[in-house]
């Protein structure tokens, strides 16, 4: 057993151990001396200049705390009119729906020591445009009450805005917002843009200027002089669109949804872009998160609806479209088109029928008038499906279906020539379109920008895609073949049945049908009795 260490040592351990841990440990900071009242808004109004909405949104708190304070109230007031009205006309601009109001800037605009312009301001900043996108239609017709304000107020409200611009960034925000359209700033005087140039430390203006000029070089340096305005990556997703670049768009939206996810617009176009890729499961819940923020927003409805309609779920996408009809007002085609799509799949016949009919009565393109002739022949109108089917077939080489159909009237009709003519046309343009959709599957296959995951789900359907056409146009070339026999047009029958033949599907029936021609064809004449017209005949 080892001899236990004598008294003494383990006392100066203990002191050691004391000595060091007090060394270790930093003594308390005191804290500094809290902020002065100019200091805060100092800081309030650096937050304003930087301009980004959430920097805004903290520098109307800060203004908000000074108040009933011993803080210079004039300077507290302002702050507070300017960012309140800053706010709501950017919330405007966002499309944040439930905001973008004007309540609390017009509170402050009718006290009776403000500035005589404010109502003015609050005024003009009421005319602000709502951003499109997520943004419930009933918003935007209220926008469109507020412009026809703006034809009749601009003379006048440019006549008190344009001298302050050189003084007041808020006044040139309010004048770029009220005035900007298609090239309007680059054919201005160059005395605005020097006026303007005055505040370039006031972010927010910049902003505007930006967006009134629609250069994209602009408005990426936003974000890249201020990183908290990470609003402008939304609206670089949409510069992005507008170049046909859908892969950095469909990034920029991805990156906005995440860092707003009560905001809308990014949320719809993203969905919007998920939808058109035809990755239809994914855009589902991009469509029920927006409709969570804006609910009946029509967009969502309606795309949701579509989705499920291609996933073949028409039990689910008839709720949807029955919500959008009882709407009213917009959209109201699509509504009816695809409700009477997915009532036909349910074999739901007459309000199918209804429904179409009132698609046609806004828009008769080879779409509507190919499922409305579908709806016809069912209920035995074949009239009416024959006049609908051939305005379609008319209207474009790539009718495909509107063609087949109409062949099928043709043989309800027994017009065999005309049902081997319409079937041939079907069958050239199924195979037209296999070879597209084949050739569209090989280039999302190879495409570097598409995601993993979307990739296998999207050539999956496009396999199926381009399998149904090829198997349309060995059904539409067997029905030809059959028309031509019909009619005695052994040639063309055989060429059509040889074609139909080569599917799976169809070649045995059509293996047969070419027996059946063949047995049908005069017996070879035999060439000693062929007479040569150029030899004397015998008396």
């Amino acid at each position: 057993m080892p001899e236990a260490a004598p008294c003494w040592r383990v006392a100066w351990a203990l002191v050691a151990l004391l000595t060091w841990s007090c060394a270790a440990t930093p003594p308390p900071s005191l804290p500094g001396p809290a902020p002065t009242y100019a200091e805060v808004i100092a800081q309030a109004d650096a937050l304003k200049r930087a301009g980004c909405y959430r920097c805004l949104l903290e520098a109307r708190v800060s203004y908000e705390d000074l108040t009933d304070t011993e803080a210079d109230q004039t300077a507290v007031s302002v702050g507070l009119f300017e960012t309140s009205l800053l706010i709501g006309m950017r919330e405007r601009e966002l499309g944040l729906v439930g905001f973008g109001t004007f309540e609390r800037a017009a509170r402050l605009a009718a006290t009776t020591d403000a500035p005589t312009e404010w109502p003015q301001f609050v005024a003009i900043a009421e005319t602000t445009r709502w951003q499109r996108v997520g943004v419930p239609k009933a918003l935007l017709d209220e926008n469109t009450a507020y412009r026809r304000r703006v034809d009749r107020e601009r003379e006048s409200w440019n006549g008190l805005l344009r001298p302050l611009v050189r003084t007041s960034p808020l006044a040139g925000y309010l004048y770029l917002s009220l005035n900007c359209g298609d090239g309007w700033l680059a054919d201005q005087p160059a005395v605005l843009t020097d006026d303007l140039a005055v505040h370039d430390d006031a972010l927010y203006l910049r902003y505007q200027r930006a967006m009134c000029t629609d250069r994209l070089v602009e408005q990426s340096l936003i974000e890249t002089l201020e990183p908290r305005f990470t609003e402008m990556t939304f609206f670089l997703a949409q510069a992005a669109l507008r170049a046909e670049a859908v892969a950095l768009a469909e990034f920029q939206l991805g990156e906005t949804q995440a860092a707003w996810p009560d905001w809308p617009a990014p949320a719809l176009g993203l969905a919007d872009l998920t939808l058109a890729a035809e990755d239809y499961q994914p855009s589902l819940g991009l469509y029920d998160r927006l409709l969570s923020l804006v609910p009946d927003q029509r967009d969502a409805l309606l795309g949701k609806a579509k989705a499920l309609s291609y996933l073949d779920r028409p039990n689910e996408a008839l709720p949807l479209l029955d919500r959008l009809a009882a709407l009213g007002q917009w959209y109201l085609v699509d509504t009816y088109y695809w409700r009477a799509w997915n009532r036909f799949s349910l074999d739901s016949v007459e309000p199918a029928r209804a429904d179409i009919e009132r698609a046609k009565q806004y828009r008769k393109d080879a779409e509507v008038l190919t499922l409305s002739g579908q709806i016809a022949i069912e209920q035995g109108r074949l009239d009416d499906a024959r006049a609908d089917l051939e305005t379609a077939v008319r209207s474009t080489d790539r009718a495909c279906d509107a063609a087949f159909h109409l062949g099928r009237v043709h043989v309800a009709e027994t017009r065999w020539p005309l049902t081997a003519v319409t079937f041939g046309r079907a069958a050239r343009c199924y195979r037209t379109a296999a070879e597209e959709l084949a050739g569209e599957r090989e280039r999302i296959r190879q495409d570097p920008t598409v995601p993993e995951d979307r990739r296998g789900r999207v050539v999956a359907q496009y396999a199926a895609r381009v399998a149904a056409a090829q198997r349309q146009a060995a059904s539409s070339a067997f029905n030809a073949a059959l028309g031509y026999t019909n009619a005695d047009a052994l040639n063309d029958a055989e060429t059509q049945a040889q074609q139909a033949s080569a599917h799976p599907d169809f070649a045995e029936r059509a293996g047969a049908l070419l027996t059946r021609i063949q047995a049908r064809r005069p017996a070879e004449p035999d060439p000693d009795t062929i007479e040569d017209e150029s030899t004397p005949r015998r008396r």
